[in-house]
Order: structure tokens, then sequence, then C-alpha cells
């Protein structure tokens, strides 16, 4: 009791710091200019989290990360910044990589500038004691960020396949004849599309998210933390699959009205919420085992800071010369990114593939067409398809579309 009194006596005789007016105008204009220098790429990103719904979490995150940082208020206020030259050299490095995305037309690279700019300019005013703090609230922010598209386009079609090949596996259980042409489950009655907005990307990122604040708030052995966050990939594919199956089942049984409308979505909402159950179950089991164990209640909550003590009176922190030539830096490279002309998109002029020729030298071309189902999920805006035959010769497939 004695240990704990002098602790509590020495915690109260520390200065509690704050930020004065102008620092905090200063951190604005900083982030300010940072917003102007990349805003044709940020309108683009937000414009995906407000109408892509694998996205739409996004929107929330950076008012999670304030409160992540808010809860580390009675630690901070009492520990003194420093300035950082390596926040500087970040900063700067966020902004050669927003310029770079400029000049390139690489909506995705302005998106991570702007991340990597923030935390440049944060540790350049805290320093890497306070930053050490500040690092996992902050990193959160990564999860706003879209996947560049040619990455998201791969994963999608990539869970589409895997997803088709567990949910027919999981129809077969029931004695169902089915058969799978790529991403298409064939019941015979009805042909069920396995479409992009089924891949269970639309659950993926956002349970990759809650898996990081689960991992985040569970107070135990860092393994333990890494297998809860990276187990939201694997439950979110089963899961998926097992939606999939569970709707060729009921269009089996109980007709394609079961896999249209409001039950097809509410499926959806059922199978995010199932898997959200089982990573809580998921954390009270690894609650129970190996080092660090204990009843998960205890392992796993928030905490909220502190009330500031009165006295003794505040201390005004110094505003250090690293955010300064950081603000200074990103004003030249918004003003230098405001003279820039706009950039335009330029369609390329073409024709159509409707005149391609179908002989090719001693080749014969057969047109095919492809069947609606694809093409809605395909979105071309013209396309040629045909087998190619020389002779005796087996024939070649020959695939193009134009978007």
């Amino acid at each position: 009791m004695a240990d704990a009194s002098v602790a509590a006596r020495f915690d109260a005789a520390r200065p509690v710091f704050r930020l004065t007016p102008f620092a905090w105008l200063l951190l604005a204009v900083a982030l300010a200019a940072a917003i102007l220098a990349v805003k044709t790429g940020l309108a683009q990103m937000l414009a995906w989290l407000l109408t892509r719904p694998e996205y739409s979490h996004g929107v929330i995150i950076p008012f999670i990360a304030a409160f992540l940082i808010w809860q580390r208020r009675a630690q901070i206020e009492r520990m003194p910044f420093a300035r950082s030259w390596a926040g500087f050299a970040v900063a700067l490095c966020g902004v050669a990589l927003g310029a770079i995305g400029k000049l390139s037309a690489l909506f995705t690279i302005e998106h991570y500038s702007v991340v990597i700019t923030l935390y440049g300019l944060v540790l350049a005013l805290t320093g890497w004691r306070v930053f050490r703090l500040l690092w996992v609230p902050l990193l959160i922010l990564i999860f706003m960020v879209p996947l560049p598209e040619f990455l998201y386009q791969n994963f999608s079609a990539a869970l589409q396949l895997l997803s088709s090949e567990i949910g027919v596996w999981f129809i077969r259980l029931f004695g169902i004849s089915v058969y799978l042409e790529g991403n298409v489950i064939d019941l015979g009655v009805y042909q069920l599309q396995v479409a992009e907005a089924c891949s269970g990307l639309r659950y993926l990122f956002p349970l990759m998210t809650i898996g990081f604040l689960m991992a985040y708030f569970f107070k135990t052995a860092w393994w333990k933390r890494a297998l809860l966050f990276l187990s939201s990939i694997p439950i979110t594919i089963l899961m998926n699959s097992f939606r999939v199956g569970t709707i060729g089942v009921m269009v089996e049984h109980w007709g394609v009205g079961m896999a249209e409308g409001f039950l097809h979505e509410f499926q959806g909402w059922v199978v995010f919420m199932v898997c959200g159950a089982v990573m809580v179950l998921e954390m009270m089991l690894l609650a129970r085992i190996g080092a660090g164990r204990g009843p998960w209640r205890e392992l796993f909550g928030l905490e909220f800071p502190a009330p500031t003590p009165k006295t003794p009176p505040a201390v005004r922190r110094p505003v250090p010369a690293t955010l300064y030539a950081s603000t200074a830096v990103l004003i030249v490279v918004a003003a230098a990114s405001l003279a820039l002309p706009e950039r335009a998109e330029s369609i390329a002029q073409r024709l159509s593939f409707a005149r391609f020729p179908n002989n090719l030298g001693p080749w014969t071309g057969r047109r095919e067409a492809m069947e609606s189902i694809y093409l809605d999920q395909l979105m071309l805006d013209d396309y040629y398809l045909a087998d190619f035959t020389r002779g005796q010769e087996p024939p070649i497939n020959f695939y193009v579309a134009w978007y």
C-alpha cells in the first residue's frame, strides 16, 4: 500500500503537457496541404468508400483510430514531445510518393501517400517515444485504403473459384447432382453464378478490421493475437463457401427464389454475424490455453483514460522544428500540385470486333457468343470469341475483350 501511495503522489507531481493553439493550427495546415496535394486521388477513394460495399467500413476507420489514440491520452499528456528528423524524412517520402501517384495517374499510390505522410507528421511532432504508443492506432488507417484494382480483381477471381469449389462439395454432401463450370454452379433447373459480389471480399475486409481490433484489445500472448487476426481470412472463406453451398441446397428444394431478393441479402448478413461469433468463440478458447491464460472477460475489454488532474498546472509543449519543416514542404508541394492541370481520361478510337477477320492465313475461325450470365459478370463493352482451326489440328480458342 505504501508503494502504491508513493507512486500515486509521484504520478500526481508529473507535469501535464498541452499543445498550444498555434501547434494545432500548424498541424491542421500540414494535414490540409497533404490532402490538397492529392485531392483527386482522395476524392476517388471517398467515392469508393461510399459506393463499393466491400470498402464501406472504411468510412468509420478514422473515427476508430481517433478513439484508440484518445485511449492513450493519460499517458501521452504526461510525456514530453521530442523532435524527430526521421518523421520529417517519412513525411517527405509520403509527399514524393504522392507526386509519383499524380504523375503516373495511379490513384492507389496517392491513397497510401496520405497515410505515410500522416505517419511522418505524427512522428515529427511527437518523437519516437510517444510514437511507439500511437503506431498501432495509426496502423489501422491502412484498412481504409482500397486495394490496387489489379490485386482486387485477382483476389476476387481466385475467391470466386475457391468458394464455388467448396460450395459444390457442400452441395454434393446432400446427394444433389451438380456440375461446376468455372464459377457457375449448374443445378439443372437453375444456374447459380458465384459473382464478384459473392467472392467473400465484402466480408473479408471488414472482418479483417474487426479481427485487428479484437487482437488489439486482447491482452494476452502476441501469438494468440496474431492468430486471432489472421484467422479472419480462412473463417471468411469457409463461411462464404458455406453460404454458397447452402443457397444451392435451398434452390434445389425450394426454388430459385432462395437465391434472389431480400432472402439472398439476409443470408449474407447472417453469415457475417456468424463469422464474428466464430471469432469471439476462438478468442474465448485462446484465453484458456498457453501462457497468459485467464477468463476472456479479463483479457479482453476497452480501457478509458484516467481524468486529467487539475494540479500541477498544464505545461505548454514547444513546437518542434521538424513540424515547421514538414509543414513548409507540404505547403510547397500542395501549391505545385494545384498549379498542375487536372488529369483527363482519353478513350482510344477503335474499330468494333465485329470487323475482326475470321480467316487468318491458313486458320479459319468460327465465332461463338457468350451467354448473358457471363456477359453480366464481365461487364465488357465489346468482345471477340472464336475457335480457330487449321486442317486436322486441334482448335485454338481465341478470346479478347474491350473495357
